[in-house]
């Protein structure tokens, strides 16, 4: 099952190549779109199946020298999976109509099978560094989409704040994994799951990992970039960015957190549910006040 996923990612980077030769036609806009609809089908399929399949895993000789890159498809995997199956499909039969009204296709379509593939490949990655490549891609890809009509007004600002804050996220992520890997540099998943770092270094991994995954999620109070960001994005990736990308922030935290730490220390839930609570209410309050229903 994870050779169709990988097959998924090639087959989105082949559609955003595409997308970048015949993104101003029409007939160009409708492939690429529809494209995505197929490859999310495959994607959702393979994680409906490999929820209750035993863990598959494959190592490429891709990635950091004399290590490969590493990949692992299990129960996690699947289920997230399943939610970027569905939202890549509803997207992509918006968006297949929606796009007659875009007024640059051609600043969308090389970007929107990477968004989707990125996403992809952090669900099933299984070292630190595919891990990272994937999230900053993802990052980029959804910094570039954003960036779709620079010509509006808050838009450039609106794509400077994303840029800095998924830099950020991607920045203390790489701490964190870095603190798993410890002296003897193990960066794959597998050996970070039995490296059982000290408590000292347990707690700062946690609080690492809630402030990584935590700004690209919108976890308040770093959160400053989402209310500008979904506007200024086109509607279906917009709703892919809200709907799936602050998803796969959860999978990371939830990854890191739950599998690669281990047992996590029992004043984790606390901040959590602190957090958690505080960014529901003002996100609820800050509703209430908008206009602009995407913001």
């Amino acid at each position: 099952m994870i050779e169709q996923v990988l097959l998924a990612i090639l087959a989105c980077v082949g559609l955003s190549m595409f997308g970048a030769a015949a993104g101003r036609t029409a007939a160009g806009r409708l492939i690429v779109y529809g494209g995505t609809v197929v490859v999310s089908a495959v994607v959702l399929r393979t994680g409906v199946l490999a929820i209750a399949a035993p863990v598959a895993t494959l190592t490429l000789p891709i990635g950091l020298p004399g290590i490969g890159g590493a990949f692992r498809l299990d129960a996690l995997a699947a289920f997230f999976l399943v939610l970027i199956g569905l939202g890549g499909a509803g997207a992509g039969l918006f968006a297949m109509g929606d796009a007659r009204h875009e007024q640059a296709p051609q600043r969308v379509l090389p970007f929107y099978p990477v968004f989707l593939a990125s996403m992809i490949l952090v669900v099933i990655a299984d070292d630190a560094y595919v891990f990272l490549f994937a999230w900053e891609l993802m990052s980029l890809a959804s910094w570039a989409l954003v960036m779709t009509h620079h010509q509006h007004h808050g838009t450039i600002e609106a794509g400077y704040i994303y840029l800095l804050m998924a830099v950020f996220s991607g920045l203390v992520l790489m701490l964190a994994l870095g603190l798993l890997a410890g002296v003897d540099g193990g960066f794959s998943f597998a050996a970070m799951r039995v490296a059982h770092p000290a408590p000292w270094a347990a707690g700062l991994v946690f609080v690492l990992a809630l402030i990584g995954a935590g700004s690209k999620a919108g976890l308040v109070p770093v959160h400053v970039w989402l209310p500008l960001a979904h506007p200024a994005a086109p509607s279906h990736v917009s709703a892919l960015m809200s709907g799936v990308m602050t998803k796969i922030a959860l999978y990371g935290f939830i990854r890191i957190v739950f599998d690669l730490l281990g047992v996590p220390p029992w004043w984790a839930a606390l901040i959590v549910l602190l957090l958690g609570g505080v960014s529901a209410v003002l996100g609820v309050l800050h509703a209430l006040l908008e206009r602009d229903l995407k913001r």
